[in-house]
């Protein structure tokens, strides 16, 4: 509805031919707090005045003009207020007529085509296969997972990546930190890598080897043991990490392989070599310091850095970029990464590559995830991974459940520092907000269930009958819902519909708890007011499907 109101703004600000304002101007279209000031309302006047000088009341009196002059049906009346506030009261019959769209609808009410025939690929989580994931990656999952679930309900052809990072050291001292508790499983002396991984997860994966068939054997070959251990354990691991992320409702649509797809045999092959190549042809890769460097100073970043190391090893940086010159050619309009905010300094520097190939740079967009503090009963919990001593996400989901896991990691935008309650997230009342908002879908499916017995069913013949004030802010709130996906998915932003939910659902509770809606006393009215629940459930529905969230209909 917003956005009606403010295309006719803009039509009639064109109209008349105000000097000296820029096409890219841009006027705010409002909620009024107090019914007095209207459905809607505008600084329009105000914006242009402060551009040409003019008084803003008489600005908005030749707008308010303009507008009256077309005569459009569902504009009841105009006001100006204070400095030059255009206030706009809308028909009724535009409300009822709304509301009738959002049940034609249903599940698809909100939905757009806005990025059809784009093809976006969201790449999240991509954690090391080296331990199971911890609760720090979950915001990254929840977050990414959301984003693809929003951008497809817009349109766009959306696919999940998972980079699998398993090429290089930490691979190696994986398989490194498994045999070493393999052999001191068969007596041997000897110690995991300082720089290794040790939590209990190792002498499990450790007793797994030690009871299969294909154990190695120890002492033996050790290379060989070796490899053996890195390959079972990053199998193993890499399916409960598939596990876990299906039990949290996320799933891939490619596990993208760094060793498979990026690495050849050695750093003159594959798409690795491929990537160095085109650098050198371009004269973007100088010797120094006996490595070899690419000079991303020359494209916009602040220094330069080292893609082939002084052993003839590529540095990770380089398989990045031989990564995302990978997902250019696979024809992706929009390359949405979701990484953890320590990765921030290696944003400027990607960007200067892919400037540097001739590749599209603003086609490449980051999203950064602060760090989430797990808290129980005031207290931190802490989290670390190579040491063992880290809360998994399975511990999470087995205590708190998805719904309310999901929730509560989208409730802050990505840039926010977030705290998660164990304590509040397990709560069954108001206090607790993924209950709450559940809690309104509930509500509606139970008066659904009980409207046959009263002898009412929801119709959209009386909507005419919405008198009260709440009904009336619940019918604006349910008519952003377009306009909060769609911002949504241009800022990549979950948290905003977490919000909007929110707002809803405490605006139907208020509803609920002080109007009658089934026994009225007017069947005409009750019906009408049982539409309003019903449209209410599917906009819950369809928000809370965005975030990956169940909408249970009894709690």
């Amino acid at each position: 509805m917003k956005n009606e109101i403010l295309k006719v703004i803009k039509e009639s600000v064109d109209s008349l031919a105000f000097s000296g304002i820029p096409t890219e101007a841009e006027f705010e279209v409002s909620v009024p707090k107090r019914k007095e000031f209207g459905d809607f309302s505008t600084n329009t006047a105000l914006v242009i005045g402060s551009m040409t000088g003019e008084n803003p009341r008489e600005v908005a009196k030749r707008i308010v003009a303009a507008i009256e002059k077309r005569q459009f049906t569902f504009i009841e009346r105009l006001d100006i207020a204070g400095p030059g506030f255009i206030n706009f009261f809308v028909n009724k019959t535009l409300f009822e007529s709304e509301l009738r769209e959002i049940l034609r609808l249903g599940g698809q009410y909100g939905a757009s085509r806005e990025g059809s025939g784009q093809k976006v690929i969201v790449e999240f989580v991509s954690a090391n296969p080296t331990g199971y994931l911890h609760f720090g990656h979950a915001r990254n999952a929840v977050v990414g997972d959301s984003v693809c679930r929003i951008l497809s309900f817009c349109g766009y052809e959306v696919t999940r990546e998972f980079y699998v990072n398993d090429a290089g050291r930490q691979m190696d001292m994986l398989g490194e930190s498994v045999y070493s508790a393999l052999a001191r499983l068969s007596g041997l002396a000897r110690e995991i890598p300082e720089d290794g991984y040790h939590g209990e997860y190792i002498s499990e994966l450790a007793e797994e080897i030690r009871e299969s068939e294909e154990c190695p054997q120890v002492p033996g070959d050790e290379p060989e043991a070796v490899e053996f251990c890195r390959e079972f354990a990053y199998s193993k691991l890499l399916e409960e990490i598939k596990t876990d992320l299906l039990d949290l409702r996320v799933d891939f649509d490619n596990w993208y392989s760094e060793r498979t797809e990026i690495h050849g045999r050695g750093p003159e092959k594959g798409k690795i070599g491929e990537t160095l190549a085109s650098l050198e042809d371009i004269d973007a890769v100088e010797e120094k310091e006996e490595a070899r460097w690419f000079k991303a100073s020359l494209y916009g970043d602040g220094k330069d850095w080292v893609i082939i190391k002084k052993d003839g090893a590529p540095t990770y940086f380089l398989s990045d970029i031989a990564y995302h010159v990978d997902k250019y050619s696979r024809g992706f309009s929009w390359i949405i990464n979701v990484w953890g905010a320590d990765h921030h300094s290696h944003v400027s520097r990607l960007k200067s590559s892919i400037k540097a190939l001739g590749l599209d740079e603003s086609s490449l967009q980051v999203l950064l995830m602060q760090f989430v503090r797990l808290v129980r009963d005031g207290v931190e919990v802490p989290m670390s991974k190579r040491t063992g001593d880290f809360v998994t996400l399975r511990e999470v989901l087995r205590e708190v459940g998805c719904d309310a896991t999901r929730f509560f990691l989208l409730m802050r935008s990505s840039d926010s520092h977030l705290d998660f309650d164990l304590s509040l997230a397990k709560k069954e009342s108001s206090e607790n907000p993924v209950y709450y908002v559940q809690y309104a879908n509930a509500r509606i499916s139970s008066l659904l269930r009980n409207s046959a017995e009263a002898g009412v069913s929801a119709s959209e013949e009386h909507l005419g009958l919405l008198s009260y004030d709440e009904e009336r802010n619940i019918v604006k709130i349910l008519l952003r819902f377009p306009e909060v996906v769609h911002s949504a998915a241009e800022s990549l932003s979950p948290h905003k519909v977490v919000y909007y939910l929110q707002e809803l659902a405490a605006g139907f509770h208020f509803y609920y708890n002080r109007t009658r809606i089934l026994d009225s006393g007017d069947a005409d009215t009750a019906s009408a007011r049982l539409y309003l629940a019903r449209c209410v459930q599917v906009v819950i529905e369809n928000g809370l499907g965005l975030l990956g969230i169940n909408a249970p209909r009894s709690m």
